[in-house]
């Protein structure tokens, strides 16, 4: 079945349950996550194991989840006891301009408040309609975010093009200055060992799009997979397959990585099969928490910098490159010794001081890479920021050879500082 479906009946199976999105009164670096545990598990052991896995926002959205007044309020109590925030969702979003004021009203001075989810995936038909419906919510409380997350490239009518009319006629509508983000979802891991082809193409869109406007951008991390009728559509990522999709997001400037799903539904329907997600439907961790932890550690640390920062250029290496990919150009700041190595190189630039950053990224997910890569010339100190702190430390920088070479293992990244 074509993957457009199976995500349009997940969406309708959660109530229209998307993928992205959360603010904060800082400009700060913040990982969300969809599909909290279910109300029976609405407990503080479960949210102690948010916390534990370096969560900032909750988006409460997914099965199981009571979406109602005393529902929402309970999830925002919660998580205001683990120093979490929330995005709420609550139907009446969707009804009368009098109910969209009874529903902000009933949360906006709720301490755990992030925003309001306002609608997951509009298409060119539904995007006017979506775009009125945000502004009044962001009308009625400026303060906290309201949200929508959008559909990949070739999820939206051919007719409309998707980086220069559809997202354009998005930001313009709401306005460039009432968006906490420009946010989207596109999972990368398909059936067997298959990556979808478009992946790389909807980030550098997104980057291109976020950066003309000034938008912070968001996207979704796969943390799920499923199948219809026996057959697996979208594979379960292992923690390898988890690290490329973090840091392939944080090459291309996503500065809020949002995890679709957290908590798993088993047998959604007779045919629809949700596999384990971070956490199993009777709450218990499975293999993915761990990663999901350490990574989310990893990207708060380097968020610390990334969030002040502008992906200037991103390009791809390896011997075939992906749709939306390009080689970096002869006189970029970067090479790869390699030309085999299958990597992603961006440039970063500090939006105050100018200050320029290197990302290196192994693109593949399969296997560690050692990698030299030569920087140029006029290059004359390199320090790495650490995952750990988030504080520059000694780079593996050889100043005579002008190089940088590490091992890299699959998927993984690391952020430079090159003076």
């Amino acid at each position: 079945m074509h993957k457009t479906i199976i995500i349009s009946l997940l969406s309708a199976l959660f109530l229209q349950i998307p993928d992205a999105g959360a603010q904060s009164k800082k400009d700060r670096f913040l990982i969300s996550m969809y599909g909290p545990p279910a109300a029976k598990y609405l407990n503080e052991e479960q949210f102690k194991v948010i916390k534990d896995g370096n969560i900032d926002i909750i988006i409460n959205v997914g099965p199981g989840v009571e979406q109602d007044k005393a529902g929402n309020t309970k999830t925002l109590d919660m998580a205001q006891k683990f120093g979490l925030k929330v995005y709420i969702y609550d139907a009446r979003v969707n009804q009368s301009d009098d109910q969209i004021k009874a529903m902000v009203n009933d949360f906006k001075s709720h301490p755990a408040l992030a925003g309001y989810y306002v609608l997951d995936e509009p298409d060119t038909a539904k995007l006017a309609s979506a775009i009125e419906m945000q502004k009044k919510v962001k009308a009625l409380d400026p303060a906290k975010d309201a949200y929508i997350n959008h559909l990949p490239d070739w999820a939206i009518d051919p007719k409309e093009n998707y980086e220069h009319s559809f997202l354009p006629r998005y930001i313009e509508g709401v306005g460039k200055d009432k968006l906490n983000y420009l946010a989207y979802d596109n999972y990368p891991y398909k059936r067997g060992h298959r990556l979808e082809k478009t992946y790389f193409n909807n980030l550098e869109i997104i980057r291109r799009v976020g950066l003309k406007y000034n938008v912070k951008t968001s996207s979704c991390l796969q943390s799920f997979g499923m199948g219809f009728k026996g057959v697996v559509e979208l594979r379960r990522p292992n923690a390898d397959e988890m690290r490329m999709n973090v840091y392939s997001n944080l090459a291309y400037g996503v500065k809020n990585p949002v995890w679709y799903t957290y908590y798993t539904q088993d047998n959604l329907t007779p045919n629809f099969t949700m596999y384990k997600c971070v956490i199993d439907s009777a709450g218990v961790k499975t293999d993915m928490y761990e990663p999901f932890k350490k990574l989310n550690g990893e990207m708060k640390q380097l968020g610390k910098t990334l969030i002040n920062l502008d992906a200037v250029e991103v390009y791809h290496t390896g011997d075939s490159l992906w749709l939306g990919t390009t080689r970096p150009p002869d006189q970029f700041m970067a090479k790869v010794s390699d030309p085999k190595a299958q990597t992603i190189l961006s440039r970063f630039k500090d939006k105050s001081s100018g200050k320029q950053y290197l990302m290196v990224v192994n693109r593949n997910f399969n296997r560690s890479q050692p990698l030299t890569i030569r920087l140029d010339s006029s290059v004359k100190k390199v320090k790495e920021v650490s995952k750990q702190t988030g504080k520059t430390v000694k780079a593996p920088y050889d100043a005579k050879a002008n190089t940088i070479s590490q091992t890299f293992m699959p998927g993984e990244g690391k952020l430079f500082v090159i003076n």
